[in-house]
């Protein structure tokens, strides 16, 4: 177990519940990639399974996952379906960030209208299906792939790392798949302060990802920027209107 800094005594409760597992204790949140290849870096399996601490799953998911890897020698991962807790799909494969789609992004304006938001985001398949990238929400990895791209990029400190990885897995020749015929359900449950937070780190994500992967086209960069600090200001904007309203009902 990697634990970021946490606050809650979860490093003591997995002490107690499984002595024989190891915990390393980072003395500040070094970010989702950078406590990922620590993991990856203590392992000595031939699979890397990633999951957040709000999934869950029954029966033999992770047994299904390892075993399409096994049966395709080019996917370095696959992820399964994902379900909101009410049962609805919550979609977590998507096309590669450019500068055209990536205004129907999450954090971003267009995103909110269904149609459009497909430009980006991709509806879950019936059958597996080869995917330019998924979410690392739940997501099963062959570790020599891992480690052949050089893991996760540490400069991001959450959200897009996945996207990164798996582009750079698409540039050396490797796959990426969904199969939904497993299925997993993450919670994803925050206060709506949290939610904006969220949404400004998966905007600084981005923000990372376009100067790495596209240094060359500064104008095109600079205009998805500006949009990308609009998203921030609209979001400081509303939430001075919601503590507003609270502190007036209160």
């Amino acid at each position: 177990m990697i634990d970021n800094s946490s606050d809650d005594g979860s490093p003591a409760i997995v002490e107690a519940e499984f002595p024989n597992a190891r915990v390393i204790r980072n003395a500040e949140n070094l970010g989702f990639a950078c406590a990922v290849n620590q993991g990856a870096a203590c392992a000595n399996g031939a699979f890397l399974l990633l999951v957040n601490p709000d999934v869950s799953w029954s029966g033999t998911a992770v047994e299904s996952l390892a075993d399409f890897l096994g049966d395709h020698p080019r996917a370095a991962a696959v992820v399964p379906r994902l379900m909101h807790p009410d049962g609805t799909p919550q979609p977590s494969t998507r096309y590669f960030p450019n500068h055209r789609n990536i205004w129907f992004s999450r954090g971003l304006p267009l995103s909110r209208i269904p149609l459009l938001s497909r430009r980006y985001t991709i509806a879950d398949p019936s059958s597996p299906t080869r995917v330019e990238s998924a979410a690392a929400t739940f997501m099963m990895t062959r570790a020599d792939a891992f480690r052949a791209v050089g893991g996760m990029d540490g400069e991001f400190l959450l959200y897009v790392e996945d996207t990164d990885l798996c582009r750079r897995w698409y540039a050396a020749g490797w796959e990426v798949w969904i199969d939904p015929r497993t299925v997993a359900t993450h919670a994803w449950i925050h206060p709506s302060e949290r939610a904006t937070a969220r949404k400004r780190l998966h905007r600084a994500g981005l923000r990372r990802y376009f100067r790495k992967h596209y240094p060359e086209r500064r104008l095109s960069n600079r205009i998805v920027f500006l949009g990308l600090w609009l998203g921030d200001v609209w979001d400081r904007v509303t939430d001075a209107l919601y503590f507003r309203r609270q502190k007036h009902d209160a």
